[in-house]
């Protein structure tokens, strides 16, 4: 039997058949039952709600190094369909700090415009 802990990221599929992929949120005494809050899925009504799934239906997966630009990237866009602004500078921070470590650039701006992998964003 797997144990999770608050915080793992995991990925498995619902009673009803659907994938999901999130985050651990609460875990049962037993660890039987864990809380997860959605963040990618085929049902997109799912996306965002915390439901409850037997520990038996997910798998662990593994732990990303924020060090690796595709990790980095990847984690960017999900930020960006969560909507979560927070996580996305904290992010793009360590991205540009990751770029200046390499001898790059720090931001590419063109008419003031932040440019990244998802086309120009206009700050608001």
């Amino acid at each position: 039997m797997m144990t999770f802990d608050i915080g793992d990221w995991v990925q498995g599929k619902t009673v009803e058949g659907e994938f999901v992929h999130g985050y651990i949120e609460t875990v049962g005494t037993q660890q039987e039952i864990v809380r997860v809050r959605i963040v990618q899925s085929d049902n997109k009504r799912a996306v965002g709600r915390s439901i409850a799934l037997r520990g038996s239906w997910l798998k662990q997966l593994p732990v990303n190094p924020l060090g690796d630009k595709k990790n980095l990237e990847s984690l960017i866009d999900l930020a960006l369909s969560t909507s979560d602004e927070a996580w996305f500078n904290e992010l793009t921070d360590r991205m540009n700090t990751l770029k200046n470590e390499k001898g790059k650039t720090k931001e590419v701006r063109i008419n003031g415009s932040l440019i990244n992998r998802l086309g120009s964003y206009e700050n608001k």
